[in-house]
């Protein structure tokens, strides 16, 4: 058999799903041709999809799936970088699976092991939309989890090399980096952090980015508007989903002086996580005692809710920041390509980094994302299990540079 034969025979058994057994030829194929760049592409590409691709367990087997990646780049040693890397791609794979599973120590560490001046820096389109650059994409990984891990100080030097760098051309593209940067600096400058909120809120005017909007102003000491912003970041919540309110609450109830208000925010807080099962906070219950707080298990929490959030002040800043960045005469979002309608679906797993989000299992189209924001009517968070109906539509799955499925408009069956 001669090296074309045996890469040929890796790629066959790959592309038919026998990835297993792909990997096993290879590594016998390897034997015969040590030196052979092919064998090892093809072995790599077979390792990634056996191994790395889809990878199920990622929560509970992180280190099984860094030593798979891992094996990827021992195989092309000295240089496993490339415009077409098994590698790269499988380190992006596995960090997208790691950060969903929580395992965000696991996903720096591979990260870190990146010689970043290997990446390449152009970008490309697919489907007519631009695809970032490898570069680009192991920027917003590496500043996306450590900001999960609260390492501010790294994240920071990322964040300002990362916009430095000349990849990110439009405020668009440097939206995260600049929010992110602010997170890791709303303590250290916060004036500096409130500026770049504010770049951020010309074009994404959320309940969460009003809410640090709120800390920077704290911090520099504008206790009475720090309070305001909180109560217009509430605004921003849905009523009929109380837990999305909680770091609000957070906030208002460390900012507050009022006693009243306290207590309230206090009882609000408490009764959330009575209402969604979870367990008790010491925290929360500390300062109940302390304030003399009585139970919160049916206190009232969406009039609580109403009674401080600022929804007109919300609508207004809305309306305020869209179209606040110029787009071209003429240019107008394109509508969203319905896929099916009353499909159903069924709910197989949660997102513990981003508690909106779940996947759920669609017959021939396998996990399918739904968020809170866009299915309102899903009681949130659903339990695993849950059937849903609802319509599909078209998006960007940016984790595997290609389109992808969410769902709208969703109810239980």
């Amino acid at each position: 058999m001669t090296e074309d034969q045996a890469f040929a025979e890796i790629k066959e058994l790959r592309t038919s799903g026998r990835f297993n057994e792909a990997v096993e030829r290879g590594y016998q194929h390897l034997k015969t041709f040590p030196n052979s760049y092919k064998v090892k592409g093809g072995l790599s590409w077979a390792i990634y999809s056996a191994k790395v691709k889809d990878f199920k367990a990622a929560g509970g087997q992180s280190a099984v799936l860094a030593a798979a990646v891992r094996e990827i780049r021992k195989l092309n040693e000295p240089n496993p970088y490339g415009n077409i890397s098994a590698y790269v791609t499988a380190i992006h794979e596995a960090v997208s699976l790691l950060s969903e599973a929580g395992r965000h120590n696991t996903a720096i560490e591979l990260l870190r092991e990146v010689d970043s001046t290997q990446l390449m820096r152009d970008e490309s389109t697919f489907n007519g939309k631009r695809v970032p650059s490898q570069l680009e994409r192991w920027f917003n990984d590496y500043s996306k989890e450590l900001s999960a891990v609260q390492n501010w100080s790294w994240l920071k030097t990322v964040c300002e090399e990362a916009l430095k760098s000349g990849l990110y051309k439009s405020d668009e593209d440097k939206l995260w980096l600049r929010y992110r940067l602010a997170l890791a600096t709303v303590d250290t400058d916060p004036a500096g952090a409130l500026e770049l909120i504010d770049m951020v809120k010309k074009i994404k005017n959320e309940p969460w980015l009003i809410r640090h909007r709120a800390k920077c102003l704290y911090n520099l000491g504008q206790h009475d508007q720090a309070e305001q912003e909180c109560r217009v970041a509430l605004g921003g919540i849905n009523i009929r989903k109380p837990e999305f309110a909680i770091r609000i609450l957070e906030d208002m109830f460390n900012y507050t002086e009022d006693e009243e208000s306290a207590i309230a925010m206090l009882q609000a807080l408490r009764a959330i996580r009575i209402k969604n099962g979870w367990p008790v906070k010491a925290e929360y219950e500390a300062s109940a005692r302390e304030l003399g707080c009585g139970p919160a298990d049916d206190f009232k929490v969406e009039e609580t809710i109403k009674k401080f959030a600022d929804g007109e002040a919300f609508k207004s800043q809305k309306r305020d920041s869209t179209g606040a960045i110029p787009r071209p005469a003429g240019q107008r979002k394109a509508p969203e390509k319905v896929l099916g309608e009353s499909v159903d679906g069924v709910i197989v797993r949660l997102l513990p980094s981003q508690p909106n989000v779940a996947f759920a299992k669609v017959e021939n189209r396998g996990d399918v994302l739904i968020a809170g924001n866009s299915n309102p009517k899903v009681p949130w968070p659903p339990a695993i299990g849950t059937r849903i109906q609802g319509k599909l539509v078209e998006t960007m799955d940016r984790k595997k540079n290609k389109m992808g499925a969410k769902f709208i408009d969703a109810e239980v069956k």
